[in-house]
C-alpha cells in the first residue's frame, strides 16, 4: 500500500519547512499532491523524491526557478546518484519513450559534473545499448535515438564561447573514422577547461587537421581513432607530410596504443577524459 503524507511529516521527512513546500507547489508546480474526501493535501512517495531532489540542487547552490524548470522539463525521476542516473538512462534508452531518453541526458548533465556525466553515465550507457542491440535485443534505431541525443547536447555545450585561457586545440576524427562522440566529450571538457577548441568532426584529412591548426595558432592537434584502419590511413597520410616545425600531435582512441602513437611521434592520449585533460594541459604548459 502506497504511504501519503501530509505536509507535516513531508516537512519532517525532507528536513524542508511547510511554508517553503506550499510556495514550491504554487509558484512551480513541481508537487502533485492527491485530495482525500476532507479536500487535505497528500503526498506521495515521487513527491519526496523531488523535495529530496530540489533540496540537494539548492545546497549545490542553484536557484530554485532554475532547479524547478529542469525538474519540470525532464518528465524523469528525479536522481542524482550516478549509477542510478545510468540505469535509469538505459532502461529509457531501451524503451519507446525518447522524450524520457530525452529528459534523463538532460538531468545527468544538470545533476553531475561533466567528467562524471560522460565517464560513469553517458559513456557506459552508450554502450550498453550498443552490446544490446549487437545481441539483437534491440534495434540499431535504439542505438542510432541516444547517440543523436548525446550529440545534440554536446553540440550545445560546445556552442558556449569561452576564452583561450590555456590555448587553442584542434580536435578531428582520422581519416576514414566515423566514431566522434568520444572525441566530442574531451572537445567539451577541454572547453570547460578554458580551452579554446575548434573542433572539425568525423573523417578529416591529417594534412588538413594540421594546416588548420597552424593557420590559427594551435598548441595541439588531437586526432581520435577507434579502427586500427583509420590510424594505418592516419600514419600513411602523416608520412607523407613534409618535415616541419608543427603543433604537438596527440593521438587517441580504440584504434590505436601507446607504441604506436609514439611511432608516429605522437603523444598518447590516456583514458579516462579527466586523465587526458591533464595531459594536454602539460604538454602545452611545457
Amino acid at each position: 500500500m502506497t504511504t501519503l503524507l501530509n505536509i507535516a511529516a513531508l516537512s519532517r521527512r525532507t528536513g524542508v519547512a511547510p511554508d517553503t513546500l506550499r510556495k514550491w507547489e504554487q509558484r512551480y508546480g513541481v508537487l502533485q499532491p492527491i485530495r482525500t474526501a476532507g479536500g487535505q493535501r497528500r503526498y506521495s512517495e515521487q513527491d519526496i523524491q523531488r523535495v529530496e531532489w530540489l533540496r540537494d540542487r539548492l545546497g549545490e547552490g542553484w536557484r530554485i526557478g532554475e532547479a524547478a524548470r529542469v525538474l519540470q522539463e525532464t518528465a524523469a525521476p528525479p536522481l542524482s546518484d550516478p549509477l542510478e542516473l545510468r540505469s535509469a538512462l538505459i532502461a529509457a534508452a531501451l524503451g519507446d519513450d525518447p522524450a524520457l531518453t530525452s529528459g534523463m541526458l538532460d538531468q545527468v548533465l544538470a545533476v553531475l559534473p561533466l567528467e562524471q556525466a560522460f565517464a560513469e553515465v553517458i559513456a557506459p550507457a552508450l554502450h550498453a545499448v550498443g552490446e544490446s542491440w549487437g545481441r539483437g535485443e534491440t534495434s540499431v534505431a535504439h542505438e542510432h535515438a541516444i547517440t543523436a541525443k548525446v550529440r545534440t547536447r554536446l553540440d550545445r555545450l560546445l556552442s558556449d564561447s569561452r576564452g583561450a585561457a590555456r590555448g587553442t586545440a584542434v580536435l578531428a576524427c582520422a581519416p576514414g573514422e566515423h566514431h566522434d562522440i568520444g572525441l566530442m566529450m574531451l572537445a567539451v571538457m577541454l572547453r570547460a577547461d578554458g580551452w579554446r577548441v575548434e573542433y572539425l568532426g568525423t573523417n578529416t584529412p591529417t594534412w588538413d587537421a594540421i594546416d588548420f591548426a597552424e593557420a590559427i595558432g594551435a598548441a595541439i592537434v588531437c586526432l581520435s581513432s577507434t579502427r586500427a584502419a583509420s590510424f594505418a590511413q592516419l600514419r600513411d597520410e602523416l608520412g607523407d607530410l613534409p618535415r616541419r616545425s608543427r603543433p604537438a600531435l596527440v593521438v587517441g582512441g580504440p584504434g590505436v596504443d601507446r607504441g604506436a602513437a609514439r611511432a608516429i611521434g605522437a603523444v598518447y592520449a590516456d583514458a579516462p577524459l579527466d586523465r587526458a585533460v591533464e595531459q594536454l594541459r602539460t604538454l602545452a604548459d611545457g
